[in-house]
């Protein structure tokens, strides 16, 4: 049986760990996993790069891999922020350690993509707490703001919008602080290392903060700020729009100081993002009709009357709504009629 940890004594390690967020709660569903093997650590994701990924455990950072063809759901994959149940060898630190499950989450971050002529959910982060909105005065577009704020909420995390450069505004700033998104705005000039203060309301030891925004508001400088040193690197400023050029290209988790401004925080920076488009309930409920169409006995199931329909199986379990079902294949008729007609139209 999985020893608890949180029945064992105190000890360093298990003080390393909790300094990224660690919890009883945490050390309860790894010893809970009914796969659990003695040999299995809690570690959480810190950085993703494709498809590597750079955990933190007990004793001290490891190369971690998700092993090529396990057969998974799109939103089990495991993402920067996650804390994860891992199996390797303590002694040979040199071999990455095997990600064999993925905890359960306090939340996700998720946005709506396009693949093809669907959409479908990318989760962004997980296990966030506030997700601090970047932007500054020439980047301002109040719809894509209200995206923004839409889509954290949604994850149930606390958004704040930071209004970055501030210092080269000559005018007022309540044009922007007073805009009425549903989310605190604060000035803030990360270069000049002003306004920082006034995140100390939502970081502190063990939370997790998110960074988004588009490409050169300044995030890395704020990172950078917030670290006290230069790890994450800052672009130039274009001479064309007077933004940074952008320079985060992995997603990364950092801790920050407790004498700083980060007091203790850990901070998720991600790349730019141009906009964002918000997973509704509606889209969350229609991908998981599709997860389950990947197990119907026909490729083109419609998830009518079709023998070995994955779908309405779970309809009669009672795990699906079949009123939401009927939305989604008239959904799918639409999608589907563009693609007929021209072949109608030759037949006659």
């Amino acid at each position: 049986m999985t020893q608890d940890p949180t029945s064992a004594p105190e000890t360093p390690t298990v003080e390393r760990l909790k300094a990224f967020g660690y919890t009883p709660a945490l050390a309860q569903a790894l010893s809970g996993l009914p796969e659990a093997q003695p040999d299995w650590q809690a570690a959480r994701i810190v950085r993703v790069e494709r498809n590597q990924y750079l955990l933190e455990t007990a004793s001290g950072p490891r190369e971690g891999v998700w092993p090529a063809g396990r057969r998974h759901k799109l939103l089990d994959v495991p993402v920067i922020g996650d804390w994860v149940a891992c199996s390797g060898a303590a002694d040979t630190p040199d071999e990455p350690l095997r990600i064999e499950a993925v905890l359960d989450r306090q939340n996700t971050f998720i946005r709506s993509v396009l693949k093809g002529r669907r959409t479908q959910p990318q989760v962004l982060a997980a296990n966030v707490d506030t997700v601090l909105i970047v932007t500054s005065p020439l980047d301002w577009d109040l719809e894509r703001l209200e995206r923004y704020v839409q889509a954290v909420q949604l994850s149930q995390a606390q958004p704040v919008i930071l209004l970055n450069k501030t210092d080269e505004v000559r005018s007022s700033l309540e044009r922007w602080t007073d805009a009425g998104l549903d989310a605190p705005v604060l000035p803030i000039s990360a270069a000049a290392g002003q306004g920082l203060d006034a995140l100390a309301e939502w970081l502190a030891p063990g939370r997790t903060a998110a960074l988004i925004g588009s490409s050169g508001v300044g995030k890395s400088t704020l990172t950078n700020a917030l670290l006290g040193q230069e790890l994450s690197r800052a672009g130039d400023v274009s001479d064309l729009t007077g933004e940074g050029r952008h320079t985060t290209t992995w997603r990364t988790l950092y801790p920050l100081p407790l004498d700083g401004p980060g007091r203790g925080a850990l901070l998720i920076d991600n790349p730019g993002l141009r906009d964002i488009a918000v997973w509704d309930e509606e889209g969350a409920a229609f991908w998981a009709i599709e997860e389950l169409a990947a197990d119907c006995r026909y490729s083109r199931c419609t998830h009518g009357r079709e023998p070995g329909c994955a779908v309405q199986a779970a309809v009669a379990r009672g795990e699906l709504d079949a009123a939401l079902v009927d939305l989604y294949r008239e959904q799918q008729a639409v999608q589907e009629a563009p693609r007929r007609n021209p072949r109608d139209k030759r037949r006659r």
